[in-house]
């Protein structure tokens, strides 16, 4: 870290302190009840504009599957500490996750999950450099607040994910992006039980190509994320 990013990161921690004080001082916490009335208003109609026109009545909205199997979703994240944001990405109707002693399919709107996950880049930027200040947050200290801060990162990052969205339409295209991250992994704490090699595994399977499927299924298990149970019941989808 330089001496300029040194300056900036002690500047941005006198603001965060700042602003805690000024949180207690306001506090006036939006419950569920409040937060699903504005989200209804608010976020709804925003992402209704660029193709997601479903909302579960909580905390993921999302679009109808394409001709390809692909949903695409975005969902309101709850942190500690009065806050959230929002993370974003596909869904797959072939690409099933683990429940127990099953696998379970996201082919209906109930079971809609992200599959093919990604934060907000401003939230993404300051987890990987431990920033005390994430761009992204959604505060729910107040009501004003809330308003104001969900009106700002509606703004500024509902463009973004349209073009995200654009460019990941396609299964070649959602291919293409998970082999790069698998070769630039963004930051994480601890491993992603739906890793990119989980993923590719099964949309190298949709599209016929068995041999790179199984491949990049024995890829993700060399994570060691998975009981022998569940890599029986994957390998054998994988296959079957």
């Amino acid at each position: 870290m330089n001496i300029f990013d040194k300056i900036k990161n002690i500047i941005d921690r006198q603001k965060a302190i700042d602003e805690f004080y000024d949180d207690v001082e306001n506090l006036d916490e939006v419950l569920l009840d409040k937060r699903l009335e504005i989200f209804q208003e608010v976020v709804s109609p925003r992402l209704s504009k660029i193709g997601l026109k479903n909302w579960n009545g909580k905390y993921i909205w999302f679009s109808d599957f394409n001709n390809e199997g692909i949903k695409h979703v975005v969902e309101y994240n709850v942190f500690k500490g009065f806050g959230g944001s929002f993370s974003f990405g596909n869904c797959f109707d072939c690409v099933p996750t683990i429940s127990g002693k099953k696998l379970i399919n996201h082919r209906t709107d109930k079971s809609t999950k992200i599959i093919y996950f990604k934060r907000l880049e401003g939230w993404q930027k300051s987890y990987e450099k431990n920033k005390p200040i994430n761009p992204d947050r959604i505060s729910t200290i107040n009501e004003q607040k809330f308003r104001d801060s969900l009106e700002r990162i509606l703004f500024n990052n509902v463009p973004k994910i349209k073009n995200w969205f654009e460019g990941k339409s396609k299964l070649e295209e959602n291919i293409d992006g998970l082999l790069y991250d698998v070769k630039n992994p963004a930051f994480e704490i601890g491993q992603r039980i739906i890793s990119s090699e989980y993923i590719l595994a099964f949309l190298y399977k949709r599209i016929g190509d068995i041999e790179s499927a199984e491949f990049w299924l024995n890829e993700h298990f060399k994570k060691g994320i998975n009981s022998e149970l569940e890599i029986e019941l994957l390998t054998k989808r994988i296959k079957n």
